[in-house]
């Protein structure tokens, strides 16, 4: 028989009371009490009943939540803030109650929950230690014998006797941390704490908790960070609104985050397309410049996961050599041409093509847009048109297969006219029209049997390559 899980949440809602006024808590239970005096469903009653509940309404941070946790099992939660995310975890710490619904935990929780929660101000660090250890269960003396080994992975030197209030930040949550993996527990919960120590503690922190997975530890970790999600979290939560929109693979969950998040843009890029504007360019006629691989191109294969508001649809796709002869197996350092093309179905500004290359577990080694190569036109683009890009890239990579995506994204045409874009202006104005994901699948083979060591390259790759467009006339 497989193990009970070590969480289990069911049907778990939560509701706060928004008052009117600050009077209305006040005088809201005594017109209810009131009403209590006179005969059920008497006029009166029904009156005062009325007037009690007019003062204040439910504000749902939570609504039908569900899901289990297996033994040595970590799960993510993402969403926006205000989601819902640090609610749900405070009623699985047992620091919050759920209006609706039930949570079981079996074991010892560790939890790291607001940025100081647990610490006294004016205790020491070491008087800290103390004091959250015993709250966790453990006597003075297993304390002592684990201090040394707390001390050390807090990393706070001398600080450790001095007032937890003189701490910064990173400090802080360098001891919480510290205390809550040491005590041994059976279920770790931590909600957006590692965000504020160096890069340095953030990768002890996700060693020590890769080891108390290896211990059979659950862990539950809220986080904004995407990519600790995927590499981290063998399932994700996704929170919409105090709802779980998605709870599944991470790699996916972190897709579906993505496209929740661009689907408030839509209304706001859609009113800006209706303001008058420079008028799109007339598509070309002339001879492609791309070099077209015609034999080559074919539609997006059956089955593919497409994520897009419906703007716009990929209508053709290629993976070439240097030449534009259809090609699959590359040597290091050679150079392959993606080419993709997209019908636009909605009047947009400016549009941006995008190639990703993913490893096997998903991940990106490599992304490069249309814009990086300096195509800042046209500002505006209308339904009907094709937009074809062609994007090279040198692949300098560790031997290994690797998919292609291809994906359309848009952007506030009004960006173009800054001389250099920031990243977070990018990012901010961004909206995902269409994303189709392994699309194809290449092959980095060594060039040279003699030469095991040429060109291998391990993580992050910024590749050197070309990017090319053009707009065409509706197929």
């Amino acid at each position: 028989m497989s193990e009970p899980p070590v969480i289990s949440v069911q049907g778990v809602s939560k509701a706060y009371r928004i008052w009117e006024t600050p009077s209305s808590r006040l005088t809201s239970p005594v017109l209810a009490r009131a009403a209590g005096l006179f005969p059920s469903g008497s006029s009166v009653a029904q009156s005062l009943q009325s007037r009690a509940t007019r003062s204040f309404r439910d504000f749902w941070a939570l609504r039908d939540v569900s899901f289990e946790v297996a033994k040595g099992e970590s799960v993510g939660i993402i969403g926006r803030n205000g989601s819902g995310k640090s609610t749900l975890l405070q009623i699985i710490a047992g620091t919050l109650q759920p209006t609706a619904g039930t949570v079981r935990v079996s074991g010892r929780v560790g939890a790291l929950l607001e940025l100081g929660s647990g610490f006294n101000p004016d205790f020491t660090g070491r008087e800290n230690v103390h004091l959250n250890a015993a709250v966790l269960g453990l006597s003075r003396r297993e304390v002592d014998e684990r201090f040394d080994q707390i001390a050390a992975f807090a990393d706070i030197g001398d600080f450790i006797e001095q007032p937890v209030k003189t701490y910064s930040s990173g400090m802080m949550v360098r001891l919480a941390f510290a205390v809550q993996t040491a005590v041994e527990p059976q279920v770790l919960i931590v909600d957006e704490a590692l965000s504020v120590g160096d890069v340095f503690f953030q990768q002890r922190c996700y060693e020590r908790m890769r080891q108390l997975l290896d211990k059979g530890v659950c862990i539950v970790l809220a986080t904004h960070d995407l990519g600790a999600v995927q590499q981290f979290c063998a399932k994700t939560l996704v929170f919409r609104r105090g709802e779980v929109a998605f709870h599944g693979p991470s790699a996916e969950a972190t897709k579906v985050y993505f496209q929740l998040e661009q689907q408030e843009k839509v209304a706001a890029f859609a009113a800006s397309a209706a303001r008058p504007g420079k008028p799109p360019p007339a598509p070309s006629r002339e001879p492609s410049r791309l070099g077209w691989p015609g034999a080559a191109v074919q539609l997006p294969p059956a089955g593919t996961r497409e994520i897009g508001n419906g703007w716009a649809r990929c209508t053709g796709f290629a993976v070439c050599d240097s030449h534009g002869q259809a090609k699959q197996l590359f040597l290091q350092g050679e150079t392959m041409a993606v080419y993709y093309e997209f019908e636009i179905l909605h009047d947009m500004e400016f549009c941006v093509g995008c190639v990703t290359l993913r490893d096997k577990t998903t991940q990106a080694v490599h992304s490069r847009i249309t814009l990086q190569d300096g195509i800042r036109e046209p500002a505006r683009v209308s339904a009907g048109t094709r937009l074809r890009f062609r994007q090279d890239t040198v692949l300098n990579l560790h031997c290994a297969d690797y998919t292609v995506d291809v994906s359309l994204d848009m952007i506030a045409g009004g960006l173009l006219e800054q001389p250099g874009i920031a990243y977070d202006a990018y990012m901010q104005s961004q909206l995902r029209i269409c994303e189709l994901h392994a699309l194809a699948i290449v092959s980095v083979r060594l060039r040279e049997e003699t030469a095991p060591f040429q060109l291998l390259h391990f993580g992050m790759a910024g590749l050197p390559g070309r990017s090319m467009m053009e707009i065409l006339p509706s197929a």
